[in-house]
């Protein structure tokens, strides 16, 4: 069985720096990878999986929810909250 979330596009306007600094401080940070994959983790987790991923894209950002958890939920709303912030910022499903 494959383990898969549910994706979406965070599509915005910010530079390199602002993106970097709303990933950072977003709620249940849990490490940044090579490749720029932000991960998200409540407390205490043992799952295979992050709760949640952010990346950057040509787009704004790629966002995924591994877990449907609370954990997941803060995270992406306050990226949203923080994207919108600094601009006009729209949440839409990935293909």
């Amino acid at each position: 069985m494959v383990e898969t979330g549910f994706e979406y596009r965070i599509i915005c306007t910010l530079t390199i720096e602002q993106i970097n600094s709303i990933l950072g401080k977003a709620p249940n940070f849990d490490h940044c990878d090579e490749l720029g994959l932000h991960e998200y983790r409540s407390s205490g987790s043992l799952a295979s999986l992050p709760d949640a991923v952010l990346q950057r894209a040509e787009y704004g950002l790629y966002y995924c929810d591994y877990s449907r958890s609370r954990t997941s939920l803060e995270v992406l709303g306050y990226v949203l909250s923080r994207c919108a912030d600094l601009g006009p910022v729209t949440l839409q499903a990935a293909d």
